[in-house]
C-alpha cells in the first residue's frame, strides 16, 4: 500500500522478460530510481531460461529451476506488470500498442513511454513446408513447453523416430537431451543446412560433437535441407528422407510482426541498433536480444543477451541520471558449453574445445548462479504489510457492530413485480496492472447482481489513479482503465452510463452495477439437508500475498486471473431456474463469513466437506504459512461456524470470487450437471444438519 503520491516523472518501460529486461528489472529491485515508473509488459507472469533448458529435457533439472518469476520480481522492483503482447510501436510519439490478455475482446491499449527497451524474442521462422502433425518449433521456449506433454506422448512406444532440424548449437543440444530424455530405443537425427565446421562459435569443437553425437546414436545429417515434412517423414534436398515421428526446428529465427508494422525494419528486417543498443533515429527506444542487429557482427546467442542487459542495466541509469554513456563492447569469443545430456558438456572458445564431466560442472554453476539472481527475496512471514482487493474490505466485526441488520448482496426495490438490484464495489490495486484491475473490478462488481439472480444491465464507475508528479503518467493510467472498464462492460454485458475520476494516493476502481429480475434470490433462506456448492475453487488472498511476501506465484496467478474472469451469469440463471433456496458470492469474508451470513437466523449448522479445492500453489503455501492479511478478522467473523473446517482456505478472502448456493440434494444435483456443461469445476463445501441450540 502506498504512504505517499508517487514522485515519478519518467516511465521506463521494458516489452519482454528476455535476458537484458529480467537484467533491468533486477537493478531496478536492488536500486529503484523514484524519478522513474518502472511498467513491464509479457504475455505472462514467467520467462524461462534457454541456457537451461536442454538440461530440464533432460531430466537434470526440475520444471521450478527452469523459470523466472517476472510478476514476483517485478513486484520487489515496485513495477507494474501488464500482461499483454507488442502489436506496434509509433517511435515519433513514442507509445506502444499492446493487446492485453486479460480479455479475449480487448482493444489496442497505447501506453506511452521515456525510455523503452524492446526485448520480446523473435518469432519462429518457417523453414520448410509442413502438413507434418507433429512439427514443433523450439522458439518461443514457451510453445515448446506447452507441446512437451504432446512430444512425450508420441514418443513413449518402442521404436519412435525424432528430427531434430537446426546444426547450430540450440539443434545439438536438443539431440543430446531428447537422447537422454528418451533413452537409446528411440531413433534421434539431427539435420544441419551447413557442415558444425563451418559454424564460427562451433567449429573448433566440431570433430568433438560429431563423436559424441555418434557415441550417443544421433545420425548427423550436414550440408543438407529440409526441403519438406509430410506425414510420418522429412524429405531432404538430396533426395532422401527420414522416418519421423516428432520434428523439432531449431533453426534461425526472424523478425517479430510488429518490427516491420511499426517502420523500424532493417535491411535483415531485425531491428537496427546503434552502440549504445538504440534503435537507429528513435529517441529514447533501445533494442536487445535476438530481434537486435548489433554494429559489429556477432551471432545471436544468450551470451550475448546477457551481456547486452548488463550493460543497459547501468548505461540506463546513467542516462536517466544525466550521465554520459560508453558505448556497449560485446567481446569477439566467448565460451560456448553445450550440455550433453549425461553430466558432460563440450566447451569451445576460439580455437579451443574440450569435452568433459568438469565442464558440465562449470556450465551448472553458471546457470543456476544467474538463476538465483532473480530469485525474489522473500519477506518473513507475517511482516507487515496490508493486502489489497477485498482483503482490503472492512472487517465483517466492525460492519456488524454499526449495522445490526442482515445485507443482501445488493438493494432491491420493486414495482409491477419486476425487482430491480443496485450493488456498488471497489477494488484497490491488488495487482499493479492498471487493465487488469478495471477489468477485476467490473467483474467483482457484477458478481453480485449475479448473485441475486438478476440480469445486470448498466453501470456507473468511479476510477482514482495514482496521484502523481507528472500528469502524463496519471492520463495513462486513467486511459488504460477506461479500456479496461469499456471492453469488461462488454464482455459482461453491462453498459457504462456515465461517472467520476479522482487522482489519489491510493488507486482504485469502483463501479455500480444495476440490474433486473423478476425472481430474485435471498442470501439467507436454507433448509435443512441443503447442500452446500461453489462454482469453482478458492484462495486468490492466498496467493496475492503470497506475491507480496516474494514467493514465486506469478504462473499460478496467471491461471486464477483466466479463472476469476469467466462470467458466472448463466451459472446464476441455471439456480435461478432450478429453484435453489439460497445463493451468494464468496468474497472479502470468505467461505465461512459468508456462510455464516447464509446461516443467520436459521439456527442450523454446516458439516464441512472432507476437503476444499483450491487453486493450484494454494495449499503450498497454506503450508508455508502464507495468509491475507484479512485472514484473522475472518476467522472471528466467522465464529463457530469455521471450527471444524478442513483447511485455513475458508477464511481466505477473495477477490472476483465463486458463486455459493444453498438447494436441495436433487436441485443440486441438476444445477451441478448444468454448470460442469458451462466449463465450471464446482465442488460441494458442505451440508446442512441439524438446528443448534
Amino acid at each position: 500500500m502506498r504512504s505517499e503520491s508517487s514522485t515519478a516523472l519518467y516511465s521506463l518501460v521494458l516489452v519482454g522478460a528476455g535476458h537484458s529486461n529480467i537484467s533491468l528489472i533486477r537493478r531496478f529491485a536492488m536500486e529503484p530510481l523514484d524519478s522513474v515508473q518502472l511498467v513491464v509488459i509479457n504475455p505472462e507472469s514467467t520467462a524461462p531460461y534457454s541456457g537451461m533448458l536442454p538440461g530440464f529435457l533432460a531430466g537434470q533439472y526440475a520444471a521450478d529451476e527452469l523459470f523466472i518469476d517476472v510478476a514476483a520480481l517485478c513486484k520487489q522492483a515496485g513495477a507494474r506488470f501488464i500482461r499483454g503482447s507488442l502489436e506496434q510501436i509509433d517511435a515519433s510519439a513514442k507509445i506502444l500498442s499492446v493487446k492485453h490478455r486479460a480479455l479475449s475482446n480487448s482493444r489496442q491499449l497505447r501506453i506511452p513511454y521515456d525510455y523503452a527497451v524492446l526485448n520480446t524474442g523473435a518469432a519462429p521462422a518457417e523453414s520448410f513446408p509442413s502438413t507434418h502433425p507433429a512439427c514443433h518449433y523450439v522458439k518461443p521456449i514457451g510453445h515448446l513447453l506447452r507441446d512437451l506433454p504432446l512430444i512425450d506422448e508420441k514418443m513413449r512406444d518402442n521404436n519412435r523416430s525424432m528430427v531434430i532440424v537446426g546444426g547450430g548449437a540450440a539443434g545439438i543440444e536438443l539431440a543430446f537431451a531428447f537422447r537422454a530424455r528418451y533413452g537409446f530405443d528411440a531413433a534421434i537425427s539431427l539435420v544441419a543446412k551447413r557442415s558444425i565446421s563451418k559454424d564460427r562459435g562451433l567449429s573448433a569443437g566440431a570433430s568433438l560433437i560429431r563423436r559424441a553425437l555418434s557415441c550417443k546414436q544421433i545420425a548427423l545429417f550436414e550440408s543438407v535441407e529440409v526441403t519438406e515434412a509430410i506425414d510420418s517423414e522429412v524429405m531432404l534436398s538430396d533426395g532422401s528422407s527420414l522416418k519421423a515421428h516428432v520434428v523439432c526446428v531449431a533453426t534461425p529465427v526472424k523478425p517479430p510482426s510488429w518490427i516491420d508494422l511499426s517502420g523500424l525494419s532493417g535491411s535483415s528486417g531485425f531491428l537496427t541498433v546503434n552502440d549504445e543498443l538504440q534503435v537507429d533515429g528513435c529517441d529514447g527506444l533501445y533494442g536487445a536480444g535476438d530481434i537486435a542487429n548489433l554494429p559489429s557482427s556477432r551471432e545471436r546467442s544468450g551470451v550475448m543477451a546477457v551481456r547486452a542487459g548488463q550493460y543497459l542495466a547501468s548505461a540506463l541509469w546513467r542516462k536517466l541520471r544525466g550521465q554520459s554513456v560508453s558505448p556497449f563492447r560485446p567481446q569477439k569469443h566467448w565460451l560456448q558449453l553445450l550440455n550433453l545430456g549425461d553430466g558432460q558438456a563440450i566447451g569451445v572458445k576460439g580455437a579451443f574445445a574440450y569435452q568433459a564431466r568438469a565442464l558440465f560442472r562449470l556450465k551448472d554453476r553458471i546457470d543456476k548462479k544467474f538463476m538465483s539472481r532473480f530469485k525474489p527475496q522473500i519477506m518473513s512471514i507475517g511482516a507487515e504489510m496490508r493486502c489489497e482487493g477485498c482483503a482490503a474490505k472492512l472487517p465483517g466485526d466492525t460492519l456488524a457492530s454499526v449495522f445490526d441488520a442482515q445485507f443482501e448482496d445488493g438493494a432491491i426495490t420493486t414495482s409491477e413485480g419486476v425487482s430491480r438490484v443496485q450493488s456498488i464495489d471497489a477494488l484497490s490495486y491488488l495487482i499493479d496492472d492498471p487493465y487488469l484491475v478495471g477489468v477485476l473490478a467490473m467483474r467483482h462488481a457484477v458478481s453480485d447482481v449475479w448473485a441475486m439472480g438478476a440480469i445486470p444491465s448498466s453501470a456507473l464507475t468511479l476510477i482514482a489513479v495514482e496521484r502523481a508528479l507528472s500528469k502524463h503518467l496519471e492520463a495513462a493510467e486513467f486511459a488504460q482503465i477506461q479500456s479496461a472498464l469499456r471492453d469488461a462492460s462488454e464482455a459482461y454485458q453491462v453498459e457504462i452510463l456515465g461517472g467520476h475520476s479522482l487522482a489519489l494516493q491510493q488507486p482504485m476502481v469502483a463501479v455500480m452495477v444495476e440490474g433486473a429480475t423478476n425472481k430474485s434470490v435471498p442470501k439467507a433462506r436454507v433448509a435443512l439437508g441443503d447442500e452446500i456448492w461453489l462454482t469453482g475453487p478458492l484462495g486468490s488472498g492466498v496467493l496475492f500475498a503470497a506475491l507480496a511476501s516474494g514467493c514465486a506465484v506469478g504462473a499460478f496467478i496467471d491461471r486464477w486471473i483466466s479463472d476469476a474472469l469467466k462470467s458466472l451469469f448463466d451459472a446464476s440463471q441455471i439456480a435461478v431456474k432450478a429453484g435453489v433456496h439460497a445463493m451468494t458470492d464468496v468474497t472479502g469474508f470468505g467461505l465461512a463469513g459468508h456462510l455464516k451470513e447464509m446461516l443467520q437466523g436459521s439456527r442450523l449448522n454446516i458439516e464441512w466437506a472432507d476437503r476444499i479445492a483450491t487453486f493450484q500453489g494454494v495449499d503450498e503455501s497454506i503450508a508455508f504459512g502464507i495468509r491475507s492479511t484479512a485472514h484473522a478478522d475472518n476467522v472471528q467473523y466467522a465464529q463457530h461456524i469455521g471450527s471444524k473446517a478442513p483447511s485455513p482456505v475458508v477464511f481466505d478472502p477473495q477477490t472476483c470470487g465463486p458463486l455459493m448456493i444453498a438447494a436441495p440434494p436433487g436441485v443440486a444435483k441438476l444445477v451441478v450437471e448444468q454448470w460442469k456443461l458451462k466449463g465450471l469445476s464446482p465442488q460441494q463445501v458442505a451440508v446442512v444438519t441439524t438446528e443448534t441450540s
